[in-house]
């Protein structure tokens, strides 16, 4: 059994035990971290444009706890006070190449949970205020010491500082703290209540996991519907009762509304997987452009072989996300909310089109044998999924 990072737990003992449970601290969870990234190229991607950024400022010039949004420049750097800040950076696992790795240690999770890696830096009394939220995180102190207190129990209703565009608690009480040092990490199920705070120049990375909400669910199910022209079964009420009041929906005609929404969802498992499917690759509207940029123009078989043979390989898009399932005919991927098929006697193939290595002159033979397999990277090759190294 594989361990839990440097814990005596193994990977499967810690989803048990602790996943959307309660929180661990692990002490040394990474020795020897090395967060690769420095502040100063921390505060340059946050002045890069298409990058999402904030800054939180515990007194700003508009009152308590200012929330501001990137991209920023120099000058707002250098007109920040001394301490009391937090810059924070989302999804730098995919702007910086050489930290993807950090989010392969949680690869015990399954991928299209695994949201992003968001990286933030604050000096001595630096904080966000005391908060939950709505998804896993694991908090990994990468430099500078940070002092966490937490809650021992979920917070499901909390109540918020009323006037603020930040979501903090109008009372928070700690039933546990702890100074974390470079390599210390701590897990947080949803709903815990935490406030970090820095205790020096602090350097935090947070990995954060993708929950989407029924509304989310619901809306990926009506566009699949939309999309396959199903739910058109009308109401019925065979059994119909004579009316006591002509206006009144009465309690049996709302189940029978009810039940008519779960059959629809219970009798078309293809349209419950094309929605979950889409859901869990679409591409953030943050990245969207990113992700866009990196599209190649249509290619054929015999322009892949070309280039591959002149020393070009495709790569995986780190801005775009690519998941699978398998039903009775078929495998189905997904690649940035799109589906694309891939032939059950293409099996070989699967791992190949959807490994985080690049496809070169030689995977491009085995594929070459099974025209399902040719078709779907040709698709992923067209949604931006794989894109020319050389590009």
């Amino acid at each position: 059994m594989t361990a839990f990072f440097n814990s005596e737990l193994t990977q499967q003992q810690f989803l048990t035990q602790y996943w959307q449970k309660k929180p661990l601290l692990i002490r040394q969870a990474w020795p020897g971290f090395d967060p690769i990234l420095s502040i100063e190229e921390l505060a340059g991607l946050a002045c890069e444009e298409e990058i999402e950024s904030r800054l939180v400022i515990e007194q700003g010039e508009s009152g308590p706890w200012q929330l501001r949004h990137g991209p920023f420049s120099e000058l707002d750097f250098a007109a920040l006070p001394a301490s009391h800040w937090t810059l924070l950076v989302q999804d730098v696992d995919k702007h910086v190449p050489e930290l993807a790795s950090i989010m392969r240690r949680f690869n015990f999770i399954p991928d299209w949970r695994r949201d992003d890696l968001m990286v933030s830096f604050a000096p001595e009394g630096g904080s966000v205020g005391p908060h939950t939220d709505g998804y896993d995180v694991f908090l990994l102190q990468a430099k500078g010491s940070r002092r966490w207190q937490i809650s021992h129990e979920p917070l499901q209703e909390a109540e918020f500082i009323d006037g603020l565009d930040l979501k903090i608690l109008k009372q928070f009480e700690a039933d546990e703290s702890w100074d974390l040092q470079p390599g210390d990490m701590l897990y947080l199920p949803p709903h815990f209540a935490h406030h970090g705070v820095a205790l020096d120049d602090c350097m935090t990375f947070s990995v954060g996991f993708r929950a989407p909400t029924q509304m989310e669910l619901l809306d990926a199910f009506m566009q699949t519907l939309t999309e396959q022209e199903g739910g058109l079964q009308r109401y019925r009420d065979p059994g119909l009762q004579v009316a006591a009041d002509d206006k009144l929906i009465d309690a049996a005609a709302l189940n029978r509304f009810k039940q008519s929404l779960l059959n629809c969802i219970e009798q078309s498992d293809q349209w419950v997987m094309d929605a979950v499917g889409r859901l869990m690759t679409e591409t953030k509207p943050s990245l969207q452009w990113l992700a866009d940029a990196s599209i190649s123009d249509p290619v054929s078989e015999t322009m892949l072989t070309e280039r591959m043979l002149a020393g070009d390989s495709l790569v995986a898009n780190p801005y775009i996300r690519v998941a699978w399932v398998e039903t009775e005919a078929e495998f189905k991927l997904f690649a940035a909310g799109d589906s694309i098929s891939l032939a059950k006697t293409a099996s070989v193939a699967l791992p190949l089109l959807l490994q985080e290595r690049p496809i070169d002159l030689t995977v491009l033979k085995q594929l070459r044998a099974l025209p399902s397999a040719m078709a779907a990277l040709e698709q992923l090759i067209a949604v931006g999924a794989r894109h020319w190294q050389q590009d």
